[in-house]
């Protein structure tokens, strides 16, 4: 598993080359899944161009060396739809993506990934037989974990804490865990460890993740280690608990 705080160190590697690193994730909060990574290009694309990568597209998580690689070229992410930077990333734009790179429609079947149970089954998919037989989810559910990064925790109770990472599996790119530090509510604090099944919404008008929990509810949630994440037995621990 990995972090959102650490994939923001990795760099990315394209068939041509390196074509930067990635500076954010977006997620969706209905699924809890990764859907795109969001690629720090400004050495080799203008610097309003934002570049979004799906999880379909990766091939390769170093953990080790801090890198990721993807079936994509350089050359094909410069030609590929424009995005503003400024603008959230819209089903139209979703569906114009999908449709340069040959992707099936993740929002078309029952489960996370549509029809299927890991991302890259959907590199090479037939989208008008799939738009035949299948019926489409109108509106996407995208949220930046650089946004939802520092929004305090609101309990059955009171609040207590903010979010201070997420961490997602890196083979289906699930979000696995968000991370609460209550170091601003209590002295010393903790990192716990909190399943996206507690969490009830996430309001951006207020910058809060709302939960399902009690104040003594979300205490009694395991305190997580970061420096432990490539410990297999640990974080299954971890979840086991959470």
């Amino acid at each position: 598993m990995i972090s959102h705080k650490q994939m923001k160190q990795y760099s990315i590697h394209a068939t041509d080359g390196d074509i930067g690193g990635c500076k954010d994730i977006l997620f969706d909060d209905q699924d809890f899944v990764a859907r795109y990574l969001v690629a720090d290009t400004n050495s080799w694309l203008p610097l309003s161009r934002k570049v979004v990568i799906s999880p379909i597209a990766v091939n390769k998580v170093d953990t080790e060396e801090q890198w990721l690689s993807i079936n994509m070229s350089s050359q094909s992410i410069k030609e590929g739809p424009s995005i503003d930077e400024h603008k959230p990333v819209s089903r139209e734009y979703e569906e114009t993506l999908f449709k340069y790179f040959g992707y099936g429609y993740y929002w078309i079947g029952p489960g996370a990934w549509g029809n299927f149970s890991h991302p890259t089954q959907l590199a090479e998919q037939d989208l008008e037989k799939e738009v035949e037989q299948a019926p489409t989810k109108p509106t996407n559910h995208l949220r930046s974990c650089n946004e939802v990064h520092g929004y305090d925790v609101e309990t059955l109770d009171d609040d207590v804490g903010h979010i201070t990472d997420f961490i997602f599996d890196n083979s289906g790119w699930t979000l696995q865990l968000f991370v609460i530090d209550t170091n601003n509510w209590l002295p010393g604090g903790k990192k716990l460890a909190v399943r996206p099944t507690d969490v009830k919404n996430i309001d951006w008008s207020s910058h809060k993740v709302q939960v399902n929990l009690s104040h003594d509810a979300l205490m009694e949630k395991p305190e997580i280690d970061m420096d432990r994440l490539a410990d297999a037995a640990y974080l299954e621990s971890i979840l086991a608990k959470a």
